[in-house]
């Protein structure tokens, strides 16, 4: 089965993004026919290893696209049919009839269809009015997990990932009808010297999580601590915040995670790792298996990011404060 969701964590695309488009793809090829139902979010992800918020996400998007429909208690089930007609007006009349005769094998009236038909277009409006969140940071790790904790914390919202690097070099991949900009206090000074949207930028302040520093802190005197990351600016990053947080613990250099030349021979020479949280996405089945097999016999310290409580606080008023204007 989970061949038919396989993804490509050596791509830079997010993972969720990928998982939208494969099983999008899959149903308008009619791999995955109307009706079908998906895996639930806990199997997919188990199946995929990736964490349930990523397949939570993949799956609200498809829903928001009108590809999946979500029954309480009975799961997600894919609800688009290809085309069969050449008439968009004739392949309408046929999806509103059948939906007009499932109605009433559930014995509503046509005046209970029209009052649940506007309901469902008020809310479908609704979602298509979400704010648009554009999330800037400087290397893929971070930028990851900030993703997955705006997605729990903010509510329904257009989230726009961009690599700092990106922005720079093309300032207009943030559009225009962007809401806000969040990014970290660092990287605020460069965007106000590139966009001009700068009234939109809102600063947090990002720090290790409490259970990451905690990992860091039990590692004792004369260890030696790996890192391995995606990319190196991660690892420029979380060397420093490694060595602030042992002592007289030996940090070694950063290794990225897609080079599985000579790992066994960096890993055999360490008694703890730091990676980044969510690391599986980014290495090969290979390199996974090896660190799992290291992960067994010795500490493996994830690390991650998080938005400080005063910072999301800020934050979250500041889209609440943005949803009351779209509001009036």
């Amino acid at each position: 089965m989970s061949e038919l969701y396989q993804l490509h964590p050596e791509q830079d695309i997010s993972i969720y993004r990928q998982l939208v488009d494969v099983i999008l793809t899959r149903i308008k090829n009619g791999t995955l026919g109307a009706d079908t139902k998906l895996p639930t979010v806990r199997d997919l992800a188990e199946q995929l290893n990736v964490a349930r918020g990523t397949v939570k996400r993949a799956y609200d998007e498809l829903e928001r696209l009108g590809a999946v429909r979500k029954a309480q208690g009975r799961g997600t089930f894919v609800c688009y049919q290809p085309a069969s007609s050449d008439s968009r007006k004739e392949r309408a009349m046929a999806a509103i009839d059948r939906m007009l005769d499932t109605m009433e094998e559930l014995d509503f009236s046509l005046t209970e269809v029209n009052i649940f038909l506007n309901l469902k277009l008020r809310q479908r409006s609704a979602a298509r009015d979400d704010l648009k969140i554009a999330v800037v940071e400087c290397n893929p790790e971070t930028l990851s997990q900030l993703l997955d904790q705006l997605y729990e914390a903010a509510g329904p919202a257009d989230l726009q990932a961009h690599l700092l690097k990106d922005v720079q070099e093309y300032p207009y991949r943030i559009g225009e009808d962007v809401d806000l900009i969040v990014t970290s206090a660092e990287h605020a000074d460069v965007l106000k010297d590139i966009i001009s949207q700068q009234e939109k930028i809102a600063r947090v302040a990002l720090s290790l999580t409490p259970h990451s520093a905690a990992q860091l802190l039990k590692l004792t005197a004369g260890q030696r601590l790996g890192i391995l990351c995606r990319s190196s600016r991660f690892g420029e990053l979380i060397r420093p915040v490694c060595t602030a947080y042992t002592e007289s613990v030996e940090v070694l250099s950063p290794r990225l995670l897609d080079k599985a030349e000579g790992l066994d021979a960096y890993l055999a020479g360490l008694d703890a790792l730091a990676v980044p949280d969510g690391f599986e996405r980014y290495c090969t089945r290979d390199v996974l298996q090896r660190l799992q097999d290291f992960g067994a016999g010795h500490p493996l310290i994830r690390c991650r990011y998080q938005v400080d409580e005063g910072s999301l606080m800020y934050l979250l008023e500041r889209i609440e404060g943005l949803r009351d204007r779209a509001r009036v």
